[in-house]
């Protein structure tokens, strides 16, 4: 039970850290990067972008917490034997 607590804490934490990283994207990267620049908003074209990336970027850091998670626990068991 302990272990997919763990997993759902990290899954929340992928989801939060997704979040964040799409509304940067939104709000720090050029227009021109997406195709779209009209009259100074991204439109849709940056929006369907992010939508788009978003599960991607989240398997990617749900995976890599999890992967940092489990080596940290077997150093830590390692170190207490």
């Amino acid at each position: 039970m302990k272990n997919l607590l763990t997993i759902a804490c990290l899954a929340l934490f992928a989801a939060l850290a997704t979040a964040v990283l799409g509304f940067l994207a939104l709000n720090v990267l050029p227009c021109s990067w997406f195709g779209s620049a009209a009259e100074g908003a991204c439109g849709y074209g940056a929006t369907f972008a992010v939508l788009g990336a978003s599960p991607f970027v989240f398997l990617v850091l749900l995976v890599a917490f999890c992967i940092v998670y489990a080596r940290r626990q077997a150093k830590a068991s390692k170190i207490e034997r």
